[in-house]
């Protein structure tokens, strides 16, 4: 990325940047290990989104990370914080049995609320959706993501739900972890009367099929997604209703 034999050296007994670099990291080691950010003849975090992915794909390039292990985990890593401006690192080639990455922008679609809820519980679950999601490789995995999004409801549930405001139409009181059953109450009582008909509908919705899909024996990518963005329709449903949306909280 960077002819290093052409870049000048920050240290006069030094002619360019290769020699200056050599020095400090390797003999003396009186850089620090993040200095690479903060070196201005880089500029890597001002530096144009294309050029600073080329370089984090450069440090889990198997030349320079020869533990594959260790450069997945660095990789999970960047994708937990690139993911949230749309960026993923993914495999794209191998080099003698070990994977080169690559910059990807993620599926392109309009995300109206991709802020935390501030229910951190429930925050923290949709985080971990999301990366089982991205990781999954197997029916196992899949079915896992299924298992989150189940978590992730009844966590929701908990939150939000009252009794008393939240009245069930049979007079039963869920229990602590019939989601089901609080969360239609929830959206019966918050969603009331013909004005809110349709996103009564909608919320309904969304939640039976969040339901039916945490459960599918044969699971895939595209049910597994489908599950996810079903809890998360229903997540951001509620956050509106909680009125978690459009102001502090």
């Amino acid at each position: 990325m960077y002819d290093l034999s052409r870049t000048p050296s920050t240290d006069p007994r030094f002619s360019n940047a290769t020699e200056d670099i050599k020095q400090h990291r390797e003999h003396w080691r009186d850089w620090d290990d993040d200095w690479v950010f903060y070196d201005v003849r880089f500029d890597l975090l001002h530096a144009p989104d294309n050029e600073f992915l080329a370089f984090l794909c450069e440090t889990v390039h198997p030349v320079v990370r020869s533990d594959s292990s260790e450069a997945d985990e660095l990789v999970k890593a960047y994708n937990y914080h690139l993911e949230i401006d749309g960026w993923n690192l993914v495999e794209s080639s191998q080099i003698s049995g070990r994977p080169t990455f690559s910059a990807q922008r993620l599926a392109e679609r309009l995300q109206l609320f991709d802020e935390p809820t501030g229910w951190r519980k429930v925050d923290r679950q949709i985080q971990e959706v999301r990366h089982r999601l991205n990781d999954a490789d197997s029916e196992e995995r899949y079915q896992a993501v299924g298992l989150i999004c189940r978590e992730v409801l009844i966590t929701v549930a908990q939150a939000v739900y009252e009794p008393s405001r939240h009245p069930s139409k049979d007079d039963v009181r869920p229990s602590a972890t019939d989601a089901k059953r609080m969360l239609e109450a929830i959206f019966a009582a918050e969603l009331a009367g013909q004005a809110n008909a349709e996103a009564r509908s909608h919320a309904k919705a969304a939640l039976s099929l969040a339901l039916a899909l945490q459960h599918k024996r044969t699971a895939d990518f595209r049910l597994a997604a489908l599950c996810a963005e079903a809890t998360s329709s229903v997540v951001n449903l509620l956050a509106v209703l909680a009125g978690r949306r459009g102001r502090s909280f």
